[in-house]
């Protein structure tokens, strides 16, 4: 049997969701809670390695339960005693053997959120990205159009052994909210730091500091010079996990 739980979480106090050997993570909360209520040693499968400080509305894991005397609705209950309040349970469910957290999803949805406005709220620094100064929409969506489709995004992420760099952005948006920017990336996967390495790309474009064309050339493989910044973590947040469930 194959269980399935999506949950949020707020992650200022995890060192990212792949498990550390020193540190408290996703992955490692859950493993040693389902351990725990098991009483035998259980590994779970997650649906994305995030940095620490990067938070999530929608995320997932499964696993193979070492034994099935626990009902799902046990199991909930459990859960929701045990985890902390830095995470919401959201679903409980039995998957086909073959699904994956990591694998199966249609595609992934990320969110950057900016307070783009003079007088900052610190009430939401831990979740936004608080820039210097007042930010143009208008440049920061110059920049962020030009990434959407299938491009080489090695120049954009920091790559790792046998990944291929060459993925389709199906989908990028820009939103003014109030004094907020909502910047959206969708797509099937992506690369490590992807997604900060186009906001941070996107925020030099808008200091003037890379041009349109670098970035053309960046995405068409060719190797130039340009300022490489990797966006604050605590802005980004994966916002949705689609899947095919029934």
């Amino acid at each position: 049997m194959n269980l399935f739980v999506r949950f949020s979480f707020f992650g200022e106090n995890f060192y990212g969701t792949q498990k550390q050997k020193d540190h408290p993570s996703i992955q490692g909360l859950f493993e040693d809670l389902l351990s725990k209520i098991y009483d035998a040693p259980v590994k779970v499968t997650i649906a994305s390695r995030l940095d620490r400080y990067v938070n999530a509305l929608d995320f997932a894991i499964n696993f193979f339960p070492p034994k099935e005397a626990i009902t799902l609705e046990h199991l909930s209950y459990y859960l929701r005693r045990m985890l902390p309040k830095d995470i919401f349970l959201k679903d409980v469910r039995v998957v086909p053997d073959d699904f994956s957290a990591r694998y199966s999803p249609l595609y992934k949805q990320y969110l950057y959120v900016i307070q783009n406005q003079e007088r900052k709220n610190p009430l939401f620094n831990r979740f936004t990205f608080v820039p210097n100064k007042k930010l143009d929409p208008a440049k920061i969506q110059e920049a962020l159009s030009l990434f959407e489709g299938e491009h080489d995004f090695q120049y954009f992420a920091n790559m790792e052994e046998e990944k291929n760099s060459h993925l389709t952005l199906d989908k990028t948006s820009l939103e003014e909210k109030d004094s907020y920017l909502l910047l959206r990336f969708r797509a099937k996967s992506f690369l490590r730091y992807q997604v900060r390495f186009l906001v941070g790309a996107c925020l030099s474009y808008e200091k003037g500091k890379i041009s349109q064309e670098t970035i053309l050339s960046l995405l068409d493989g060719k190797e130039v010079p340009y300022p490489k910044d990797k966006a604050e973590p605590q802005g980004l947040m994966l916002e949705e996990i689609h899947y095919l469930l029934s």
